[in-house]
């Protein structure tokens, strides 16, 4: 075989070894979670350090470098020159930004390259190393500026030292390849953004932007079951429901062991009594935001299901004279009333006034939604809210419904005699109503995390969302609807996406 045929092998195999995405396995491993959809969501070195640990980043970096160095020492060991380990280093870097094994979504290449450069000129390439820590981590934030900065200096110390023109290119033609590859993103952001001006500041000195001064602060309640990072991200304060239970009142998603609660629900008997926040909470809420806010926007469940919308406006006329507060019922509830809680959020982050963003917000509500497979219908048919509900227990045994919010109100979809039957229902249904276009999925379940992780891969395959993350449902809704519950919320966004800081 020839030397070409050789060279040829290794570039394919270089892609292939590129391809194996330790960001995302090590985080699964370690954390059972996706790093796709944590923190920033890309699969790389800093994304693992900042939302898993810096152990699992440092086998992420030891993997990562790894895959950079191996085509090269490969292609020096086999006598295949310069070139080629140029080609199979290029290629692992490639194959790190689009793994064949993760639909094409993997991290940005820094540390593929790096370990490449490492093995054409080590001495060199671990001078720059403390300067690309330095700009990155210090001083921009930027691994952009980082990389930019860093490897023209390493060619600069290349042609000092006398290395080969290949070599002395190498680190130009890996930072074009590492540009080259995040042109999908940068296109995303482009999108995405709604100042496009600052987004050459994004890329090149995040670290160096002010954070987004919003005069209007959004406001929802924990019924709308986001992640905590998501609400922390999106600065939307979340105001807790009240769960009774027989051992006294917990506030919902603040102290309340959800394992221990499900327990409870399936072995006691237990009836939960769940009570909406009082107008003193909010008022003592509203108070906090008016030393930094001119106004607030509340985002509450449907007013036919809860007192929250009722007790948000009862306080917001207390407190008129010092904060300006607008209450939106999101006709839906569950991560579809989050959904529009991340609209408002987003828009006004983004320096939208507030009558800009109550307008946009009429049509997001048309956009969300949210449906559900129930595993029992008990605790429904004792809240009442239902009133359907008490028929099909008597028509059946043991049913599995598929519900569906619409315009505040709780309705059948169908039912089936097995919940696997329920779920292939939904997901029909979801791929015959939800239409094309950018969409945000947020797949939400009560206690059962491992049916939550499934259904979020078949949605993942068949929508492709542009944004997703799996929560679990808030406590006061399983206190209604019961452990076993999996659902999915949606937001079609369109050609009217709100910009999200990616």
């Amino acid at each position: 075989m020839t030397a070409s045929a050789y060279c040829i092998l290794l570039v394919i195999g270089s892609y292939l070894l590129g391809s194996v995405s330790s960001a995302i396995l090590v985080t699964r491993v370690w954390s059972g979670k996706d790093i796709r959809k944590i923190g920033n969501r890309n699969a790389g070195v800093a994304n693992v350090a900042r939302s898993v640990g810096i152990l699992p980043a440092a086998v992420v970096t030891v993997f990562d470098f790894g895959k950079g160095a191996v085509p090269v020492l490969v292609s020096q060991r086999y006598g295949l020159g310069d070139v080629c380990s140029l080609a199979g280093a290029v290629m692992a870097v490639v194959g790190h930004s689009f793994p064949l094994y993760f639909r094409f979504r993997g991290g940005k290449g820094l540390a593929a390259t790096l370990g490449a450069l490492l093995v054409f000129s080590p001495v060199e390439t671990f001078v720059i190393l403390p300067i690309l820590g330095l700009v990155y981590l210090v001083i921009t934030g930027s691994a952009v500026t980082g990389a930019l900065i860093s490897l023209f200096i390493l060619m600069g110390l290349n042609l000092w030292r006398g290395y080969s023109l290949i070599i002395i290119l190498a680190p130009l033609v890996l930072l074009v390849t590492m540009g080259l590859c995040a042109i999908p993103q940068i296109l995303y952001d482009w999108r995405q953004r709604g100042d496009k001006g600052g987004l050459l500041l994004h890329w090149l000195a995040p670290m160096e932007q002010p954070a987004p001064a919003s005069e209007v602060a959004v406001i929802t309640d924990s019924i709308a079951s986001l992640p905590e990072e998501v609400c922390a991200h999106e600065r939307i304060q979340v105001i807790p429901l009240i769960l009774v239970m027989p051992d006294g009142m917990h506030h919902d998603g603040k102290d309340l062991d959800l394992r221990q609660f499900y327990r409870t629900l399936r072995d006691d008997d237990v009836s939960p009594k769940t009570s909406a926040p009082s107008p003193g909470e909010f008022l003592e809420l509203y108070q906090k935001i008016a030393v930094d806010h001119e106004a607030a926007i509340v985002i509450t469940p449907p007013k036919e299901l809860t007192q929250t919308w009722e007790s948000a406006t009862l306080a917001s006329e207390m407190i008129s004279k010092r904060l300006i507060v607008y209450i939106v019922d999101s006709r839906t509830a569950g991560p579809a009333e989050g959904f529009v809680a991340l609209a408002a959020a987003r828009l006004a982050a983004s320096g939208e006034g507030v009558e800009t963003i109550l307008k946009i917000l009429e049509k997001i509500k048309k956009d969300v939604g949210f449906v559900g497979v129930l595993d029992t219908l008990e605790l429904l048919v004792k809240g009442g809210r239902v009133p359907e509900a008490r028929q099909w227990m008597k028509s059946a045994l043991r049913i599995y419904p598929v519900l569906y919010i619409v315009d505040g109100q709780i309705r059948l979809i169908g039912i089936a005699r097995t919940k696997s039957k329920a779920k292939q229902r939904m997901l029909r249904w979801l791929e015959a109503n939800l239409p094309e276009g950018q969409i945000s999925l947020a797949v939400c379940h009560t206690d059962v995390p491992d049916e939550a992780a499934k259904l979020a891969e078949r949605l993942e395959e068949k929508f492709q969302p542009t944004e997703s993350f799996t929560t679990e449902l808030t406590a006061i809704i399983g206190a209604h609807a019961g452990a076993g519950l999996i659902g999915v919320a949606w937001w079609v966004q369109g050609d009217n996406s709100v910009s999200q800081d990616s």
